[in-house]
């Protein structure tokens, strides 16, 4: 009795097909799929992330607010003005300068029901002062990031 139970367990019917652990393996296997999957999905959109920004940058300091807002995503151009978003662009360039340096503080991956969102704070160094920019971008059409959401938080900003 005591060979047959050894035997029971070292074979154990937990690997037959029908049985409870290989349920549960079976729809485990998605989910680590998708987890493997996911995390190919965040170094690339941290990579894109960082282009994005760069590239906001460079039109921000060309005074090219209208290459932006056409980049941005629709629901930016739906909830926000077009010569509101242009105003604020223009206050940040006129009384923060061109972009000197910008260091990323985190980054935020989270993808949902509404498609996944890339949160970048930047601590950024101006000509006339520093800020901490908020860029909040979306995987769309053709896997490319575009604009959802720009804060700017800057004393030096209110100050100049």
């Amino acid at each position: 009795m005591l060979a047959s139970r050894s035997r029971r367990l070292c074979n154990g019917p937990q690997s037959l097909p029908g049985t409870k652990m290989y349920r549960v393996a079976r729809y485990l296997m998605p989910f680590a799929a998708a987890a493997m999957l996911a995390g190919c999905g965040i170094k690339e959109s941290v990579k894109d992330a960082r282009v994005e920004v760069g590239q906001f940058h460079a039109a921000l300091d060309g005074g090219q607010w209208k290459k932006i807002w056409i980049s941005a995503d629709p629901d930016l151009r739906k909830n926000t003005e077009k010569a509101k978003f242009e105003k604020l662009l223009e206050a940040v360039h006129r009384k923060l300068g061109g972009v000197k340096d910008s260091q990323q503080v985190s980054l935020n991956v989270n993808t949902g029901t509404g498609g996944t969102f890339v949160t970048v704070i930047m601590q950024t160094t101006f000509e006339k002062g520093t800020g901490t920019e908020e860029f909040v971008y979306r995987r769309g059409e053709g896997n490319a990031l575009a604009l959802v959401r720009y804060d700017i938080q800057s004393q030096d900003m209110m100050l100049n």
